[in-house]
């Protein structure tokens, strides 16, 4: 039987739950690293934070406590042993190749250090192949607007064209580099080690 990729709606999943196999958080905090973990503009209101939480509460994945916390009332999350499997099952889920996938792996990279080396490295080859496969497309593109670009029709739209594609292959390309770059620290780690170590920034 195959697995279907992990859908947009149950993304959010992936992430609340691997911040909380740390510790038990807030709804607040939740919230608060969702949205760092995508645009760092991007905002997460409550009317999506809380829904995303009582449907967690009520698959059995969390369990939300009614704490005082500094003088005023919040909800705290903890997960399951339910939510420790329904977790592990994301985790080993492919990746949907839609809108989405970006947020996904990135989601997914942030609860790598929990898992083995050899589980590591497939995200990473999964992440790579996507990329590649981003590059041909954009390549695709820059090809028939190559060959279109002299008609004076079309140079005031696609000379831009043109240079939005070209940031897209710059982006892709730092996005490669920084995975060959991943997969090169795993290269000498046995399968079933765990890698752990920080990068220097």
């Amino acid at each position: 039987m195959s697995v279907r990729p992990i859908k947009e709606e149950i993304m959010y999943d992936l992430l609340v739950l691997s911040a909380l196999l740390v510790h038990d958080r807030t709804g607040y905090k939740l919230r608060k690293i969702l949205e760092t973990s995508l645009d760092p503009r991007r905002q997460i209101s409550n009317g999506v934070m809380y829904p995303l939480l009582h449907r967690l509460e009520k698959s059995g994945y969390i369990e939300l406590d009614t704490k005082i916390v500094k003088g005023h009332e919040r909800k705290i999350a903890h997960i399951t042993p339910a939510g420790e499997q329904y977790l592990h099952t994301l985790m080993k889920t492919p990746v949907a190749m839609d809108a989405k996938r970006e947020s996904t792996f990135h989601f997914k990279f942030r609860a790598l250090g929990r898992e083995k080396v050899k589980f590591q490295r497939s995200v990473l080859q999964a992440y790579q192949t996507a990329i590649h496969s981003d590059i041909e497309v954009y390549q695709e593109v820059i090809s028939h607007l190559k060959k279109i670009v002299e008609r004076p029709e079309r140079k005031m739209d696609v000379g831009w064209s043109l240079r939005t594609l070209q940031l897209e292959l710059a982006v892709s390309n730092a996005k490669l580099a920084w995975t060959r770059s991943q997969l090169n620290e795993l290269k000498s780690r046995s399968d079933d080690s765990v890698f752990i170590e920080p990068p220097k920034i």
